[in-house]
């Protein structure tokens, strides 16, 4: 299908570059123009060149783009690509009318499967539209922006930033000079974000500029030390745009001061799965949220709220997207909703108020269902799978948890948040399920202070998915990674035996500002007796006591939210240390190291923040979490654990330190021993690998 609307619109292939080395040839601007005019009477008089003129392969997504007039990328190519062949035959325009009709159902799907692939952000807020395409395949970004330019703006720059900071950020500058002599520079910042450096190789290869809009793409990986690599983590996108002139044709200029009425930052995951459409139209919603709750007055408050649902769930339904209702966004850190794990007859008490005085009855209510976090927006299933809910021997009681962050102890804010949920009757191939990887919620593990990023591992071992997982193990499809304030990278390893696979998930610049529930690209297949750790980088530059594990903003938490199928009854799989590892551990640092304010039989907390820390400490620390037994929480929905081991005390699993890059091999890399963009204070990823 796709290939038939290919042949129709590809032409002559050639590129902006080739253009720029073409007006070198003529010395005088009107010139060149009227050479253009003679060899392409297709371009208008304001320059707009024809559709012909793109590369392949970014025609044939575009032309399968929605013909809907929301869409920007085809927008563009339709108002750039109209020429005026009055001189063509009328027979002509019956052939190619009659083309089209054939072709309008293969348009129709192409529109469809479009629509997954086109992702689109609005950079201020207001009328900077971003679109971009992922093509996997080639490995490179298509990017649109709509609305870069206006009538007093002679650039507009979009650049790539390791964490927002302007300082050695990759950046691709487009100059529009009356709308002829339109320039890309592909750029560089110096360390300290004052200067901007032109890159010796230029991979910011553009398609299209005109009065309002530009198009470009650049690769996943140009093998340019100066340029930044893009993943599938949190990226940050710089935009800014101006009216001076820019020195462009120098090496270095200043970098441009603008306003942040016309400057900003923006986070997202540029390298994204494509989006999901439910394919089902009779769909049925279900919410449920707080009503007008009074947020307390303190840090941190976990607010729950249970209540019965609806009659038609007397049947089995599978959900198939739910979608977040935030109404006071600056206090709202994360929710999640949890299905009562009981008998169908028992009865839940409905209650509205703090988790901690939750009825005794209410503690089965701890199955995940659905969960948000800051960041995060809607989540959609894929079209083989969703989520279980409702039947006859299902409880039809659920609990929403809401976790209020008012580090300002701020009065009078009232919040209705909540979940909206969508479900389908006609059940798909496979219920799926959700787990939770990483590290107990304890105050056994701790991060000293004064770190860059210190690394703490939650473990599911070999032994939990042995017993726990079907012989064909399981597909994982989405992923939640989760921390608290000091958490700066995530990811979760997969082992099997001594090979390690492909991470499930990776964020080397996560931000809990940022916390998507993200579809997978790649998703992996878990067998029995593989192996899943999960690392937690934390930075600690600038607190003097030790952060322990625990549920308060204050304290730190390490989560991975595996969204699989099909659905098993192991629903949390996470670790700490052991009791009797810690032990031997304060009494080592009370006898040897005279931290004579830990007590043995006293709080772990107390004991933990009591210790002078100094880098041999920190060394005894981090090799007592990578070396002793652990605590493990091989566990059901119910909350108790399986049976058949003995998890107290369980062997750790051994994997290396050393990270593995996930970069691809660049011959002659770097031949002028240029400092690497991505380098940062301790190893290539602005973080240090302990």
């Amino acid at each position: 299908m796709a290939m038939s609307s290919l042949k129709l619109s590809t032409g002559n292939g050639k590129s902006s570059t080739w253009m720029s080395k073409k007006r070198q040839q003529f010395s005088h601007p009107q010139q060149y123009i009227k050479h253009q005019q003679l060899l392409y009477p297709c371009r208008s008089r304001r320059s707009r060149w024809c559709t012909n003129n793109l590369p392949r392969s970014y025609h044939a997504k575009i032309s399968s783009t929605s013909s809907s007039s929301s869409s920007p990328l085809s927008l563009a190519l339709r108002n750039n690509g109209s020429c005026n062949n009055s001189s063509r035959p009328s027979w002509w325009w019956l052939m190619l009318l009659g083309t089209f009709m054939s072709l309008l159902p293969l348009n129709v799907m192409a529109n469809r499967l479009s629509d997954t692939k086109l992702h689109e952000i609005l950079l201020d807020n207001k009328e900077i539209k971003l679109s971009w395409m992922v093509d996997w395949y080639k490995q490179e970004v298509l990017f649109h922006l709509q609305n870069a330019f206006n009538e007093q703006h002679r650039w507009f720059y979009l650049g790539f930033s390791k964490r927002g900071g302007i300082g050695d950020a990759d950046i691709c500058f487009f100059e529009n000079q009356n709308g002829f002599f339109n320039v890309v520079t592909d750029t560089y910042t110096s360390s300290d974000g004052k200067y901007v450096h032109k890159d010796y190789q230029q991979d910011c290869v553009l398609f299209k500029m005109d009065e309002s809009t530009l198009a470009f793409k650049r690769k996943f990986d140009t093998c340019d030390p100066s340029d930044f690599r893009f993943h599938e983590g949190t990226m940050y996108i710089m935009w800014a745009r101006g009216e001076n002139e820019l020195e462009l044709t120098d090496y270095q200029f200043p970098f441009p001061n603008v306003s942040s009425h016309e400057s900003g930052i923006k986070m997202m995951q540029l390298l994204r799965a494509d989006k999901i459409i439910i394919p089902e139209t009779d769909l049925k919603q279900v919410e449920i949220r707080l009503n007008k709750v009074t947020v307390p007055d303190k840090e941190t408050t976990y607010w729950c709220h249970i209540q019965k649902l609806d009659s038609f769930l007397q049947q089995k339904h599978h959900i198939v997207q739910f979608e977040p209702i935030i109404t006071t966004p600056g206090l709202v850190h994360h929710m999640e909703v949890f299905h009562c794990e009981t008998d169908w007859d028992v009865e839940i008490p409905l209650y509205n108020g703090d988790c901690q005085q939750m009825p005794e009855e209410a503690k089965v209510c701890s199955k995940v269902i659905a969960l948000w976090a800051m960041g995060a927006s809607t989540f959609t299933y894929p079209p083989e799978t969703g989520l279980p809910i409702g039947g006859k021997a299902y409880n039809p009681y659920i609990r929403l948890e809401v976790h209020f962050n008012n580090p300002e102890f701020e009065k009078g804010h009232i919040d209705s948040s909540g979940m909206h949920i969508k479900m389908v009757s006609k059940l798909r191939q496979f219920d799926a399920g959700v787990m939770e990887l990483g590290l107990e919620y304890t105050d056994k593990m701790a991060i000293p202070p004064g770190q860059v990023a210190f690394p703490l591992s939650g473990y599911c071992i070999a032994e939990c998915t042995e017993l726990a997982l079907p012989p064909s193990g399981i597909v994982v499809f989405g992923s939640q990674l989760h921390t608290h304030l000091r958490g700066v990278r995530i990811l979760t390893r997969h082992f099997r035996g001594s090979e390690e696979l492909r991470e499930l998930n990776r964020d080397d610049y996560y931000s809990h500002h940022f916390q998507e529930m993200r579809n997978l690209h790649y998703k992996p297949r878990v067998l029995p007796g593989d192996a899943l750790v999960t690392t937690c980088y934390y930075n600690t530059v600038g607190y003097e006591k030790a952060t322990l594990g625990g549920f308060s903003i204050s304290d730190e938490m390490c989560v991975n939210y595996i969204h699989y199928y099909p659905a098993t009854k192991l629903e949390v799989c996470k670790s700490s240390v052991s009791e009797d590892a810690l032990e031997n551990y304060f009494i080592y640092m009370k006898k040897k190291e005279h931290q004579r304010h830990i007590h043995l039989n006293g709080a772990r907390s107390k004991n933990y923040r009591s210790i002078k820390w100094t880098q041999p400490r920190v060394d005894q620390l981090y090799t007592m979490y990578i070396e002793e037994p652990l605590s493990m929480q091989c566990n059901k929905s119910d909350g108790f654990r399986f049976e058949g081991y003995e998890w107290e005390g369980a062997p750790i699993t051994t994997v290396q330190i050393k990270i593995p890059m996930q970069r691809k091999v660049c011959p002659h890399y770097n031949p002028l021993w240029l400092k690497p963009l991505d380098r940062g204070e301790c190893d290539l990823l602005g973080e240090c690998i302990y």
